[in-house]
């Protein structure tokens, strides 16, 4: 049988996901990427947020100590990193260049504040987890078909993460 040109040309441009286990995000993403890498992933991602909101805006105004992007990023690259203690964290905060990149000159001031800021906005937290295990996978494995159930997978993995974090700041009661 003869092919005819259009037949010929036609070529998919992905790939199908070989078997094995190749979309399970590990618990650290440094064994993926470069932590650099993650940190420019998790401030690009955070700023793609709307933070004109008025209520948003006012509220910093009124509180200029608090730093929600910051926090969200710090949150999101500790996470993305295994570091899931809040306390871990904010001794990262003081001695890790990487962690102190994202704070800046004024680094969290205790444990509860980041508990606090993670309950409150444990959605916010899932979100962005989820999209940086996009990025990662797609990154890692390149231009691929992601499969159906794909997003359930990778917000279970977010929704894992957040949950052992909750768990390390009760002092692991429940593990």
């Amino acid at each position: 049988m003869m092919k005819t040109d259009s037949q010929e040309t036609m070529k998919t441009d992905f790939q199908v996901i070989p078997p094995g286990d190749e979309l399970a995000v590990p618990w650290d993403l440094t064994e993926w990427f470069d932590a650099v890498v993650l940190r420019q992933w998790i401030c690009g991602t955070v700023e793609t947020l709307n933070w004109s909101n008025p209520e948003l805006v006012e509220y910093l105004r009124t509180h200029p100590a608090y730093r929600p992007r910051m926090l969200l990023c710090l949150l999101a690259y500790a996470y993305a990193t295994g570091v899931y203690d809040s306390e871990e964290i904010v001794r990262r905060c003081e001695h890790d260049p990487g962690f102190r990149e994202i704070c800046g000159s004024q680094p969290p001031v205790d444990a509860s504040s980041l508990s606090r800021f993670r309950r409150e906005n444990r959605g916010l937290l899932k979100w962005c987890l989820v999209q940086l295990f996009k990025r990662a996978i797609k990154a890692r494995l390149g231009d691929i078909f992601l499969p159906a159930g794909l997003k359930r997978r990778l917000l279970d993995a977010a929704v894992a993460r957040l949950d052992f974090a909750r768990q390390m700041d009760r002092g692991g009661e429940g593990l």
